[in-house]
């Protein structure tokens, strides 16, 4: 009885031992564990938020229209100030895959529930053509300019 007794408690003290050393440096089998080969890339997408606003969308807007009006157009604002109830905030942000951050705002105001001003900053003319202008940039490589070969001269 007394023997299992001294023994739980000698392994307890082991055990509590083992717990508090200090920690080793990663052994070889630790970084073989996490090791991934370069050639293997995870798989990274566009995170976009806020509502998009293209220039198509901006032209339909007119000083004079009603609050409903301009959210049918622009959809529901994504930040509405609690100071300034009369003006919403349109933001609208990617973040690319490779890092790149492209964003843009509008602003509408209101003055008795009638639209007086308007305007924004890096409005694209539409989702697919903002769309088209990324991927024809990612497939055009900047290439090393050859020097041009001029053909000989005729000879009569």
């Amino acid at each position: 009885m007394f023997k299992s007794c001294y023994l739980g408690l000698a392994l307890t003290g082991l055990l509590c031992a083992c717990s508090s050393a200090p920690k080793s440096e990663p052994g070889i089998l630790d970084k073989a564990a996490n090791y991934v080969p370069s050639f293997v890339k995870p798989y990274k997408f566009e995170i976009q938020q806020g509502n998009f606003i293209s220039q198509d969308e901006v032209s339909r807007l007119q000083a004079g229209m009603s609050k409903e009006q301009v959210r049918f157009i622009l959809g529901t604002p994504l930040l509405t100030d609690a100071f300034h109830e009369n003006r919403w905030d349109y933001v609208f942000r990617v973040l690319k895959p490779n890092g790149e951050v492209v964003q843009s705002r509008y602003s509408v105001v209101f003055e008795n529930e009638q639209l007086t001003q308007f305007g924004g900053e890096n409005i694209p003319a539409s989702q697919y053509q903002s769309k088209k202008l990324d991927a024809a940039q990612q497939e055009i490589a900047p290439s090393a300019e050859k020097p041009s070969e001029e053909a000989p001269p005729a000879v009569p």
